[in-house]
């Protein structure tokens, strides 16, 4: 997204005064995180795509946030044919939820203020 063409053709797409800001999203379940307990969750995490490579992967930069967490669960009620749809089914719910308000704000935009 940094360096391509794809910026101008996509703005090109867009009204008069409009921004584009792409999100890019990343989960990493090797960083898996200890809550009280047997508890586990794996983070996600959220930046933009229009920060480069090198800022967004340096901490101190603050480009990238903690968006929420994704619970990991052995689903032991199911039975082994039914977990995994049902446990596709909790990833996809939990990232609807927090993916909700940025969903609305791609589909009808948000005013802000340019200084």
């Amino acid at each position: 997204m940094w360096t391509a063409e794809w910026w101008w053709d996509i703005q090109e797409l867009l009204p008069i005064g409009a921004t584009l800001a792409p999100i890019i999203l990343a989960s990493d379940k090797t960083q898996l995180t200890r809550f009280s307990g047997d508890k586990q969750a794996w983070p996600v995490y959220l930046t933009i795509g229009n920060v480069d490579k090198e800022t967004r992967r340096t901490p101190s930069s603050r480009a990238t946030i903690l968006l929420g967490y994704i619970p990991v669960s052995k689903l032991e009620i199911f039975s082994k044919k039914k977990r995994s749809g049902a446990l596709h089914q909790m990833f996809h719910d939990c990232m609807c939820i927090m993916l909700g308000a940025l969903k609305a704000a791609g589909g009808h935009g948000v005013e802000t203020l340019t200084i």
